[in-house]
């Protein structure tokens, strides 16, 4: 593989074809914007934050947040408001690729969140836990303060709660003094609910993270790393879960691969 002076990086393809591929800053899956980003630049973005600007929101762009905003016009606005929304998982990187852009990284929460917590236990910088089941946040929290010494976990709250409980909880991050909140409440209730909040929350960056809760409590076990590096750790989340997680993998995987087919044919005729 090699990288020219324009940003392109030469490859070569099957029956050695060569194709170039462009290392484009953010791309439009979908009509879902994703930004094209390193993981230690994703974690300096977090970090650099900073409440005086007001609240840097963050999302996780994956196969199902992508299905999600298809047939629903609200939330790929607020998908499309966010100021930083991260390539997460294979099935971006196919839609990339589909595309001639050079995925820089795959960006995602789980593998982001230990890269994030080593770096803040050297810090004074201090993040909030919202989203799960009750008891879910706080067993993270405590698994990830005796893994990094020095984490400051200043809060948590499990994501049960009404509407009518939304004030209490703004008021709990914000008393907290948090400079980053993870919300972990599943999508797309999770970047609606930043969405809806982030004018009121006082804090510097907000993350909404999905699962990842689930996985540092020890409620579920993360696929081995050999699944994660063939990508099919999506294989290891339907086997843990079938029934949960039926319609977004069985059903929501072929569905996104059959658009990008459609997209792309339609791009080959637009051309003719």
């Amino acid at each position: 593989m090699k990288s020219n002076s324009a940003g392109m990086v030469n490859q070569t393809g099957l029956y050695g074809r060569s194709r170039e591929k462009y290392s484009a800053d953010s791309f439009v899956l979908q009509n879902v914007r994703v930004d094209n980003s390193t993981m230690a630049a994703a974690v300096n973005w977090v970090l650099n934050s900073n409440n005086k600007m007001g609240v840097r929101v963050g999302n996780f762009i994956n196969v199902n947040s992508i299905n999600l905003a298809r047939n629903n016009v609200e939330f790929s606005q607020i998908l499309s408001s966010a100021d930083k929304s991260f390539a997460d998982g294979s099935g971006v990187r196919l839609g990339a690729r589909f595309q001639g852009v050079h995925l820089l990284d795959n960006v995602n929460g789980t593998d982001l969140l230990p890269l994030l917590c080593e770096r803040l236990s050297r810090t004074d910088k201090s993040i909030f836990f919202l989203g799960s089941s009750p008891g879910v946040a706080k067993r993270a929290a405590e698994k990830l303060m005796r893994q990094y010494p020095g984490l400051k976990v200043v809060g948590h709250h499990h994501g049960y709660f009404s509407a009518s409980e939304d004030a209490d909880v703004v008021r709990k991050i914000n008393q907290s003094k948090a400079d980053i909140c993870l919300v972990a409440m599943g999508s797309p209730q999770q970047e609606t609910w930043i969405e809806q909040k982030r004018h009121q929350l006082k804090v510097g960056c907000a993350l909404a993270v999905g699962g990842l809760f689930d996985f540092y409590s020890g409620r579920i076990p993360r696929a081995p790393l050999w699944i994660r590096k063939l990508g099919c750790e999506w294989v290891w989340r339907l086997a843990q879960e079938p029934v949960k997680k039926f319609n977004r993998y069985v059903i929501g995987n072929p569905l996104f691969v059959l658009h990008l087919l459609l997209d792309k044919r339609g791009n080959n005729h637009a051309t003719v």
